[in-house]
């Protein structure tokens, strides 16, 4: 903001097609009311609607979680199965509207 008033907001994304991932997070994200898996969930669900490409598939994005666990930092980059096991659930969702 050029007035000098700040924010905070707990959702990016940078690169192509960024704009339209932020537009999906701002309507979707909601920070109090999140769990990890429904994060997850939102980040496939973005991926998929802003990704280039026709299909998604997990050797064409990394997913990692950063989270906080007895006191300490803990990084989890997901496997490309555990990736796919989300697609694939995305994919399912959508098929039945719930998406």
């Amino acid at each position: 903001d050029p007035s000098g008033n700040y924010g905070g907001w707990k959702a990016t994304s940078i690169g192509s097609n960024s704009v339209a991932a932020q537009s999906l997070m701002k309507q979707e994200y909601k920070a109090d009311a999140i769990s990890l898996d429904e994060a997850l969930k939102l980040a496939i669900k973005v991926l998929t609607k802003t990704c280039d490409s026709t299909t998604l598939t997990p050797d064409k994005f990394d997913l990692a979680t950063v989270t906080v666990v007895d006191g300490k930092v803990k990084y989890t980059q997901l496997s490309e199965a555990e990736a796919q096991k989300l697609l694939d659930a995305f994919k399912a969702d959508s098929a039945s509207g719930d998406a």
